[in-house]
Order: C-alpha cells, then sequence, then structure tokens
C-alpha cells in the first residue's frame, strides 16, 4: 500500500483529506457548480470556522478550515469503488484538481482564500500542540506568499515550542522570524520573540563553547598523497576518496555549529579513526562524545531555561537596541519574563486586524496585564463577608424563625390535615434548626 500512494503521501494532511470530502453529497454536487458560486460557499465554510475558532472549539474549527478549500482544490480517486475492492489510496488512479477560475481575479481569489485557510489551520493546530502539523500549515501557506509574517512566525513559534526541540531547530526559527522582521519591521510581535530567541541561541552556543570548545580537535586523515608504489596502484581507491571528502567536512566544523551537529560529526571522524588504525585516537575521541551525548541528554530532560533577563549581558542590551527594545527598562523586561513563563499564544486568525494592517502595532501593556499571577477578586470576598455577616445578624435576631413559621402556617392552613402539617413540617423543622445554628443564633428565641 505504501508503494501506491508515495505521490499522496507527499501531499499536506489536509489535501489528503479531501478525497473523503467527495464522498458527501453537499461537497460533491458543489464541486460540479461553477467557480463564482463555488467561492461563495468556500468563504461562507471558512467563516463557520471562524465563529468556531472564536469559541475555542480548535477541532471542530480545524474540520471547516479543511473543509472550505475542498470546492476548488481536492484530490478524489477515479475508481469509485476504490474503498470496497481493497484497492485503496492508489496514486494511477488518483487526480488533484485545483480550479482557479477563469480570469486572474478569480485565481486571486483562489489563492487568498487557501492561503487564509493554511494560516488558520496553523493557529488552530497551535492551540491543540500539534506542532509538526503546524509547521506543514504554514509550509503550504508560504509556497502560495513566500513572504507572509504570520506565516514564518507561526512556523517559527512551532518549532521552538515542543520539549524535545533542538538547536537545529532554535537555529531554523530564529531564521524565519529574520525573514519576517525582514519583510515588516514594525511587528512588535515578530521582534519580541527574535530577541527572546536570539538571546537563547547566544546564551547556549556560550555555554557549549565554554564546556565543549575544543573537545572535537581534529587530526589529518587523508593526506592527499600518491601511493608509495605508483604501478601497483595507479590512482587512489574509492574509500580513499571518500575519506578525503570528509575530511573536507571536519575541517568546516566551528564553535558556531550546534553541539548535535559537532557530535554526529565527531562520531564520523572516530569511525574515520578507526578504518585507519589509529585507534588511539578514536579511544580518546569516543570518551568526548560520550560526554556531549551525556549533556544532550541532560538539556531534553530539563526544561529549557531561558536568559536572565534581570542581569542583562551588554550583547543582550546592544542586539535588543537593534530591534526597538530597551531590556533596562523594567516593563519590557516583565513582559519579556512573562512570555517566557507562558509562551507566546499564536496569534488569531489571518483576518484579525492587528494582523492584516501595515503596522501591525500593539497595544500598550499595562503593569496589571504582566503581573505574574492572576488579578485577586477582592471585591467578590467582601460581597461574600457582608453576605455572611447579613445571614448571621437575621439568624440572631429571629428573623428567619419568624418568616419560616408564617409560611409553613400558610402551607399547613392550604392542606387541611394534621398529616400534611406533620409531614411538611418535620423536614422543615430540622433544616431551619440546622440553618440557625450554624450562623450563631438560637432556634427557640421568639420575636
Amino acid at each position: 500500500m505504501g508503494e501506491k500512494r508515495k505521490q499522496y503521501e507527499t501531499w499536506p494532511y489536509f489535501v489528503q483529506h479531501t478525497i473523503f470530502h467527495g464522498e458527501k453529497d453537499d461537497f460533491k454536487a458543489g464541486r460540479q457548480l461553477p467557480f463564482a458560486e463555488k467561492i461563495v460557499i468556500c468563504e461562507r465554510i471558512k467563516e463557520e470556522g471562524n465563529e468556531l475558532y472564536a469559541k475555542g472549539q480548535w477541532t471542530d474549527a480545524v474540520d471547516k478550515y479543511e473543509e472550505a478549500p475542498t470546492l476548488v482544490y481536492y484530490c478524489y480517486s477515479t475508481d469509485p469503488g476504490w474503498r470496497k475492492n481493497n484497492r485503496g489510496i492508489d496514486d494511477d488512479v488518483l487526480v488533484l484538481v485545483d480550479d482557479q477560475g477563469s480570469s486572474p481575479e478569480e485565481a486571486e481569489q483562489h489563492r487568498r482564500l487557501r492561503l487564509s485557510c493554511c494560516l488558520n489551520l496553523a493557529a488552530c493546530k497551535q492551540k491543540l500542540a500539534k506542532y509538526d502539523e503546524v509547521i506543514v500549515a504554514c509550509d503550504t501557506a508560504l509556497q502560495l506568499e513566500p513572504r507572509n509574517v504570520k506565516a514564518l512566525y507561526r512556523r517559527a513559534e512551532a518549532r521552538v515550542r515542543p520539549s524535545k526541540s533542538t538547536a537545529y531547530d532554535l537555529d531554523l526559527a530564529v531564521g524565519d522570524l529574520a525573514k519576517a522582521h525582514d519583510v515588516d519591521p514594525k511587528n512588535q510581535v515578530v521582534e519580541r520573540l527574535l530577541v527572546k530567541l536570539r538571546a537563547e541561541r547566544k546564551e547556549q552556543r556560550d555555554k557549549d563553547v565554554g564546556t565543549f570548545g575544543g573537545m572535537f580537535e581534529r587530526g589529518e586523515i587523508y593526506d592527499g598523497s600518491e601511493p608509495s608504489h605508483a604501478n601497483e596502484r595507479p590512482g587512489p581507491s574509492q574509500a580513499e576518496l571518500d575519506m578525503k571528502d570528509v575530511q573536507q567536512r571536519i575541517e568546516c566544523i566551528t564553535d558556531d555549529d550546534s553541539l548535535e551537529k559537532r557530535t554526529a560529526d565527531a562520531e564520523l571522524l572516530r569511525d574515520l579513526y578507526m578504518r585507519n588504525g589509529k585507534e588511539e585516537e578514536a579511544r580518546e575521541l569516543n570518551e568526548k562524545i560520550k560526554v556531549a551525548k551525556d549533556a544532550l541528554k541532560d538539556r531534553e530532560k530539563t526544561v529549557k531555561q531561558g536568559p536572565d533577563w534581570d542581569n542583562p549581558t551588554q550583547d543582550m542590551i546592544d542586539d535588543a537596541k537593534k530591534h526597538g527594545l530597551d531590556l533596562t527598562d523594567p516593563l519590557v523586561v516583565e513582559e519579556l519574563k512573562r512570555l517566557e513563563r507562558e509562551g507566546l499564544d499564536s496569534v488569531p486568525p489571518e483576518e484579525d486586524e492587528a494582523w492584516s494592517g501595515g503596522d501591525c502595532k500593539m497595544p500598550p501593556l499595562s503593569p496589571e496585564a504582566m503581573s505574574a499571577g492572576p488579578p485577586v477578586p477582592w471585591m467578590q470576598y467582601f460581597v461574600l463577608f457582608g453576605v455572611m455577616v447579613l445571614l448571621w445578624r437575621l439568624a440572631d435576631m429571629g428573623v428567619v424563625r419568624y418568616v419560616w413559621r408564617s409560611l409553613r402556617s400558610g402551607t399547613v392552613a392550604g392542606s387541611g390535615s394534621e398529616e400534611d402539617y406533620e409531614s411538611a413540617g418535620g423536614t422543615h423543622e430540622a433544616f431551619y434548626r440546622g440553618f440557625v445554628r450554624f450562623f450563631g443564633g438560637d432556634p427557640d428565641d421568639e420575636l
């Protein structure tokens, strides 16, 4: 089955799902309509997704965002019995339909629809912590619009959110944010995350250099000289040529490379030492590789700690100033610490005005919004306390007893029998006595 669906597996998950949408009668009929009518239905479905997103129903919103473009961009099988005849999903009978209308205006409508649905899918998947699927949605959005700021931002955030993210993921995220910043230098959401991740990367690299600097020193493996008996071997063997290529790769190792990459290259060097009889060098290098791998394991087990915002280094301050942030400002520091605690919430769907405008300015942040914890509802506590005191005073004065007996007398008078009186009063009387005693009164006091 895997051999039969290689092309299908390369499509994004939300395109793959369109093969199942076509089994529904309404979608099957909708795909036969003229483009102008189809695009109206698509926009309506997308709006339904926006409403679900606003209610926090992320999974249901995903379904709508996947269904919205399914009338103009979808796949289907030319074998109507593919489910029943054990053929399954087969590239040989799959067709990918890309209906862009008959004019440039309709083609642009088609592109905008798919782009907005991809961005909104990324926002939903981020809320659901499905970061791999966020990246897939953003990749497709960037194919439709390579300089889309929101797609670059969301992909960057999805790369660094998982606890298993590596230094390589951090590098990719910084690259995405740098591109987004070039497109929209005034976007403060992008700036803040870019400054934060650059500070984390610099701090991690400084730690790696201090801990592992010079650890993977390399020697010459292949000197490029010809064999001593040229008549026996007219040229270097393929193995020697491979070793020369590896030597060039190893010579390119720098302290700016991530620890993961340097460890992988060091393992390659160790193996080459062994193949060339340099057992002592291989043994020594292997011990260093073990230390590096232990450090990587510890890093994965430990929650990543961000930079020390309370005591920023001069490099951090200078780098932040390049992006319009002052790390000596307590409000800025508090906001960065909050982002580190909670993570930057993914921005709302692409229709949000704060992202659709040009300047994309953030509203001013109040000190209360940047506080460490939620506000204490003092007013609710005072009201509750006042109600408790009032009930205690009423019980103490006997007012509750008077009202209770009046109501009970009316009930008994209407019942017409002593038995009804007993059945109505027994349970209520016990409740009343317990209530008055709870608030410190005497249930037998008279007014």
